[in-house]
């Protein structure tokens, strides 16, 4: 895989699109195709062509790849046979650019990605009756290659296992290892190529996004996984410290992190002292470009930045160790015990806030988060920048969820309302949507349950998830009431509306004016109530939310408790209101 940090920055605009679809466009293939006595490698998408006049095109083949089980081929689709020789290509997604290669030879040289493979000198030249392709690793009698170069011995003493080679297989807590190939056999690591012992204490201890936003701070595409990938990642055996598939030198009993700048550096430290391992230089010095960046927070090697005005202006916030700041969204970034937040002021400028939280070994990792008397919501309204809401409960706060939903389960079928997460305290019940907080008064908390049940997303790629709601009725005066509970009161279960968006709060007939509360973002209202005192005739709404009467407006709100209240404002004239206030607007700016 070849990446870099500029690509990766022009590829984040790709988010920025809403996905109506998840596209699988197969990519444009390079292609071998004969030229004179030898052949020419042809690029997509380059104008260029690799000559190579050496090769005998007619007795060109495509090695057969060891990783593949020809006889009984995964997936929907076939291997092509081997005389296809169109079967290189470049993908270049949103997250990196994804070279899938083979081998090929017409029995005189191998060929990979348009190159002929040459040992250096003073090593043994490569064998072509013993050679044999294992994805982008290779072996022959003499010698290891990982993607076309030669990467160490295989002699006979220490040969490699061919009928035993297999990839080895990431838990399921881990992203794909973006940045290496990873094969054992029953003696031996194969990591890149390299030859490591011990391949029964290989693990992965950590991996790291290049994506240093954190993983809410974009709006929801469910086409692009979030963090923002590809990831490196760190392993080790008994004896070795692997870092992007790469051996480190490095004691793994003593190892320590101190700065790992995923793509670009990692400092570590262990028994030998302090080390600096440049991953690569290119990205190292594009990370420390602050011209370059106009995140919401940046790391640098030894300072953290936020945005602090116009024109992507950043300043530092001293006295922070970069390596232990998380950036959670484009608003929001944990340090310690404590939420650094960018907020607007009334002149639309940028001010740095700092929250602590309530429990100092709380980790802000999803987007409703439960302190010991506080919840901490990571909220976003559409394509706005991202924000951070804090209420206080009543007595502890409970989350009700049964595990932590991802970003992608939280809004499959690309909708903000489809996946909720829930919590209880001593009072009430809470339902937040990722965007809106709501919460109930119940009469019996603790009986509150949430029902589970597995959905299909509509996306098209194949995913069931765990969904669910709360076991109970919600009535229209606002109180929840759990299943099995006994609620005397003349409230009614609310109505609910599949239109509930497009319905109005207002309602004018023939006994008055009534205006009735939101209760939920799945469209339940509460009772109409009539407002006393006004002439139907007088009374005009300007949006479904919005009215004017006479001098005053009247404006249904909603609290970021998700409780609904009218507000009434007085206007400086009870000239009609209503065409000065519509002209021109969508209802958006309404």
């Amino acid at each position: 895989m070849k990446i870099n940090k500029l690509f990766y920055l022009l590829s984040l605009s790709l988010l920025l699109q809403p996905a109506l679809a998840c596209r699988l466009d197969p990519p444009e293939h390079n292609a071998y195709q004969p030229w004179g006595k030898g052949a020419v490698y042809m690029q997509a998408g380059e104008e260029n062509v690799i000559a190579l006049p050496e090769l005998n095109f007619k007795r060109l083949r495509r090695l057969p790849n060891l990783a593949i089980d020809y006889a009984h081929p995964k997936g929907w689709k076939e291997e092509p046979p081997l005389t296809d020789l169109t079967t290189d290509y470049v993908y270049q997604g949103a997250q990196s650019t994804y070279s899938q290669y083979a081998y090929h030879s017409d029995g005189r040289y191998i060929v990979y990605a348009g190159k002929v493979m040459y040992n250096p000198p003073g090593t043994p030249p490569v064998d072509i009756p013993s050679f044999q392709a294992f994805d982008s690793f290779a072996a022959d009698k003499n010698s290891l290659y990982y993607e076309g170069k030669r990467t160490g011995d295989n002699s006979t003493e220490r040969p490699v296992n061919v009928a035993m080679l297999r990839k080895i297989d990431f838990d399921s807590r881990w992203r794909p290892d973006w940045l290496g190939l990873i094969l054992r056999d029953d003696r031996y690591l194969y990591v890149n190529g390299h030859r490591l012992d011990e391949p029964d204490s290989f693990t992965v201890l950590a991996q790291k996004s290049w994506d240093q936003r954190g993983k809410f701070s974009a709006a929801f595409n469910p086409c692009v996984a979030m963090p923002f990938g590809p990831w490196d990642t760190l392993a080790r055996t008994r004896t070795r410290l692997i870092i992007d598939g790469e051996p480190l030198k490095a004691d793994p009993d003593t190892f320590s992190i101190v700065r790992w700048m995923p793509g670009s550096l990692l400092t570590f430290r262990d028994k030998n002292g302090l080390h600096r391992y440049v991953l690569n230089q290119g990205n190292l010095e594009w990370d420390e470009d602050t011209h370059k960046h106009c995140n919401a927070f940046n790391l640098l090697e030894k300072r953290v930045l936020w945005r602090k005005g116009p024109n992507c202006q950043q300043a530092e916030i001293p006295g922070l160790d970069p390596e232990q700041f998380h950036p959670l969204s484009d608003a929001v970034a944990q340090y310690q015990d404590k939420l650094y937040v960018i907020t607007k002021t009334d002149s639309d400028e940028n001010k740095l806030e700092i929250v602590t939280l309530d429990n100092p070994n709380l980790t802000i990792d999803k987007r409703f988060n439960a302190g010991r008397n506080h919840g901490y919501l990571l909220t976003r309204h559409g394509y706005q920048p991202g924000g951070l809401q804090v209420f206080e409960s009543t007595g502890t706060l409970i989350l009700m969820d049964y595990r932590v939903p991802d970003e992608k389960e939280a809004h499959l079928n690309d909708n903000p309302y489809l996946r909720n997460w829930f919590a209880r305290d001593d009072r009430y019940v809470y339902v937040f949507d990722g965007t809106q907080l709501w919460r109930y008064p119940t009469p019996d908390s603790k009986a509150v349950r949430v029902t589970w049940f597995e959905q299909h997303s509509g996306y098209g790629y194949g995913v069931h998830y765990r969904t669910g709601y709360l076991d109970g009725k919600l009535m229209d005066d606002g109180v929840f009431v759990p299943t099995g509970v006994k609620y005397s009161t003349s409230a009614q279960p609310a109505g609910a509306s599949a239109d509930w968006r497009d319905d109005p709060s207002f309602k004018i007939d023939g006994t008055g004016v009534h205006w009735r509360k939101v209760l939920s973002s799945q469209g339940h209202w509460g009772k109409w109530e009539r407002l006393p005192g006004l002439d139907p005739r007088q009374f005009h709404p300007i949006t479904r939310r919005i009215a004017h009467y006479q001098n005053r407006l009247y404006i249904a709100t909603l609290s970021p408790l998700g409780e609904d209240s009218l507000a009434i404002f007085e206007v400086s004239s009870s000239a009609p209101f209503v065409s000065k206030w519509t002209h021109n607007r969508t209802e958006d700016e309404k």
